[in-house]
């Protein structure tokens, strides 16, 4: 636990909020789906099974990304996106034609492969804990 409070940076903490607030809603999206279609009878809620389903899911990629983390190559499916921001083309300059301009803060794609993964465990972590404390809520 010590070795992954010492890798977490403090530019880190945007990645791992914007992938944890996106894989929060999907994911309640898809339980609250999954909920009002498979109705058991008239009335029946499945939202304890469904938000427990959910939290179960989420541990399992924490526990994947955990395992990437100390080494094992496993396949990233998450990880595939199609990149449709373009980057601006900066070849030549002085450094003072730079100097206006804001710092852009740093996006998921531009962490190296072990921070990725930090972020990813980080996210999976703390949906996981929702999911199963809105289970025991419902």
């Amino acid at each position: 636990m010590k070795k992954l409070k010492q890798n977490m940076q403090p530019y880190m903490v945007r990645p791992l909020i914007y992938m944890t607030f996106t894989r929060f809603i999907l994911a309640l999206t898809a339980a609250l789906l999954a909920d009002y279609f498979l109705r058991a009878g008239a009335g029946q809620h499945m939202k304890a099974t469904v938000f427990l389903f959910m939290g179960i899911f989420f541990a399992i990629l924490a526990w994947i990304a955990y395992l990437r983390l100390d080494g094992i190559q496993l396949p990233k499916p998450m990880m595939l996106r199609l990149n449709l921001r373009k980057k601006p083309t900066r070849l030549y300059g002085d450094m003072i034609d730079y100097v206006d301009e804001e710092p852009q803060p740093i996006t998921f794609e531009e962490l190296n492969d072990g921070e990725k993964d930090l972020c990813l465990l980080g996210a999976d972590v703390v949906c996981c804990v929702v999911f199963v404390v809105l289970s025991a809520l419902f």
